[in-house]
């Protein structure tokens, strides 16, 4: 399986607060060059497609944030202070 850059994200939650919903995506900029009169023009726009979407229970994102904040310790920072 080839791998998806992903360069940005969003965390979201559920109004019952039972569910994270982690959302991947890749923005970038898309050129579209043309020739007018001789001269080159770049009309540029942003753009962002969804790499991932993925959906975890509330005891896994208790996990997931006790291992990040383990690393960032590792690292020898306090989490707290971020």
């Amino acid at each position: 399986m080839k791998p998806v850059y992903s360069n940005m994200f969003n965390v979201s939650h559920s109004k019952t607060k039972s569910e994270v919903t982690f959302s991947f995506a890749h923005a970038y900029t898309d050129h579209n060059f043309t020739m007018q009169n001789g001269a080159l023009t770049d009309v540029s726009a942003q753009v962002v497609e969804e790499v991932a979407s993925i959906v975890v229970p509330r005891e896994a994102l208790l996990a997931i944030t006790k291992l990040l904040n383990r690393t960032v310790e590792d690292w020898g920072l306090d989490p707290s202070q971020l």
